[in-house]
């Protein structure tokens, strides 16, 4: 992975991160510690930090137990659920499909469709 697009988050980030939402998983935040927030090599941009569902599709109320971790900049939103404890993302049109157990965030994140 090229780093070079990424910021990586310092370890008081880090700590500021799970102190904000303790429950993310932990590939989220190994991932956020040694790559960091930006373009992924998927193409995908990760955002700093996770974001509200309402703040990407103001047509959709706010859900506590879901938020937003990043986009593919076409209109799908890479999120995670807490109640189910999986990854997931948001259609263009605002819905909700959640990835299987087998789903690897840092492998998902690598691949390059070509």
């Amino acid at each position: 992975m090229d780093v070079a697009n990424r910021t990586r988050l310092s370890t008081a980030e880090v700590e500021q991160l799970l102190s904000e939402h303790p429950r993310l998983p932990r590939d989220y935040v190994e991932y956020m510690r040694n790559f960091g927030w930006g373009e992924s090599d998927s193409g995908h941009m990760i955002y700093k930090g996770p974001v509200s569902v309402s703040d990407v599709f103001s047509h959709l109320q706010s859900l506590p137990q879901r938020v937003l971790i990043g986009d593919d900049m076409q209109g799908h939103c890479l999120g995670y659920d807490f109640e189910l404890e999986r990854f997931g993302e948001y259609s263009p049109r605002g819905e909700w499909s959640d990835f299987d157990d087998a789903f690897k965030l840092i492998e998902y994140l690598a691949s390059v469709e070509t």
